[in-house]
């Protein structure tokens, strides 16, 4: 059984992934409850990598409170096709913002891969997001939040010390006249696309916790911690690597 990202992972046109996809799954679907839900993932491995514990951070936080409309491993093609391979297609971090209907969807690094497929990453994860909006009425989607946007950003997250592709400005610049080009809006009526990689404020070059253990001490509790603090405030902090791209 053909897999929705099959053949998409060097793309960067992304009206090219979406026919990809159509290629792979000409007739989608899907059984699957997750499939663009928002959730908040929280259990912790004995031993993770820096990404994985300040993704849980931002779940932990949002579900205290601390960080409101903030979610993680939200489904992007969950059971279409049928094929199990597709259960670990999830976007790292989703914020959605219910009154403007404007959601971001956020691939998060830390010193994994590298930005210019990072950028490829999460395009995929865009193309996947209007391939399952196409098809709602063979996708069980239709009651999802995010279905119900105006505006799509996807966004990559990362240190500054992260970004030294020096073939980054070109990616991010063909990608977004792609982008352009395929004029999201005159195919589905109010929706708009961005794109953009974001680095986190120079003084969070390094996570306030080294286990999972600290993860939740700091993160899964009622009162704002510091390092909670330092966590929400990074994310708030949040600047474009390449506005002028």
């Amino acid at each position: 059984m053909a897999r929705l990202f099959d053949g998409t992972k060097d793309m960067e046109n992304i009206a090219e992934i979406l026919d990809q996809m159509e290629a792979n799954i000409p007739y989608p679907s899907s059984t699957s409850q997750k499939l663009w839900t928002l959730r908040r993932a929280t259990r912790l491995a004995h031993n993770p990598g820096r990404e994985t514990m300040l993704e849980k951070a931002v779940a932990m936080l949002a579900g205290n409170g601390h960080m409101p409309g903030w979610f993680n491993q939200c489904p992007t093609a969950s059971g279409i096709g049928g094929s199990s391979r597709t259960r670990r297609s999830n976007v790292d971090l989703v914020h959605w913002h219910e009154a403007d209907r404007h959601v971001r969807l956020v691939e998060l690094k830390w010193d994994s891969d590298g930005p210019s497929k990072s950028v490829r990453q999460i395009l995929r994860y865009g193309a996947a997001y209007l391939f399952c909006r196409m098809y709602s009425n063979r996708l069980p989607v239709r009651r999802r939040a995010v279905m119900r946007a105006c505006e799509i950003s996807l966004q990559v997250a990362a240190p500054a010390h992260y970004y030294t592709d020096p073939g980054l400005r070109d990616s991010l610049v063909r990608a977004r006249e792609h982008l352009t080009r395929f004029d999201i809006g005159s195919k589905m009526k109010g929706l708009s696309m961005s794109l953009d990689v974001l680095e986190f404020p120079e003084w969070f070059h390094r996570l306030p916790f080294a286990t999972g253990g600290e993860v939740r001490a700091a993160c899964d509790a009622a009162t704002l911690t510091e390092a909670g603090r330092q966590v929400r405030d990074a994310f708030d902090g949040l600047a474009s690597v390449c506005p002028e791209a």
